[in-house]
C-alpha cells in the first residue's frame, strides 16, 4: 500500500472514530492511558490495513483490542472525543502513533 493511500486510510479511520466518538459526547467515562492508546490504535490500524474496511471486522477487531488492552469501548470512545476536542493533542498522539509504526516494520525488516 502506497503512503498516499495509507494516509487516507488512516484519515478515513480517524474520521470515523472521530464521529463515533461525537455520538457517546456525553458520556463521562475514565480515559484510556496515552501510552496503553498508542498501542491499542496502533494495533487497529495495522489489524484494519491488513482486513479492509469491513465493519464487521472493524468491530471483532476493537473488541479483541479492548480485551488485550482490558478497556472498555466506552473507555475508547472517551479517549477519541477527548483527543477529538484538542487539536494539537490529537497532532501529537498521531505522530506517536506513526512512531510506533515504524518502529514495529523496522522490527519486521530486522527479523
Amino acid at each position: 500500500m502506497t503512503a498516499k493511500k495509507k494516509f487516507w486510510f488512516i484519515l478515513l479511520a480517524t474520521l470515523t472514530i472521530g464521529f463515533a466518538a461525537f455520538v457517546f459526547y456525553a458520556t463521562n467515562v475514565k480515559t484510556i492511558e496515552q501510552d496503553t492508546f498508542i498501542k491499542l490504535y496502533t494495533d487497529y490500524l495495522v489489524a484494519q490495513d491488513s482486513l479492509g474496511n469491513d465493519v464487521a471486522s472493524s468491530i471483532k477487531i476493537r473488541e479483541q483490542l479492548y480485551k488485550k488492552y482490558s478497556v472498555t469501548e466506552e473507555e475508547y470512545l472517551s479517549t477519541i472525543n477527548e483527543y477529538n476536542g484538542d487539536q494539537k493533542k490529537w497532532a501529537e498522539f498521531f505522530g506517536k502513533v506513526m512512531e510506533n509504526l515504524e518502529g514495529q516494520q523496522k522490527k519486521r525488516r530486522i527479523k
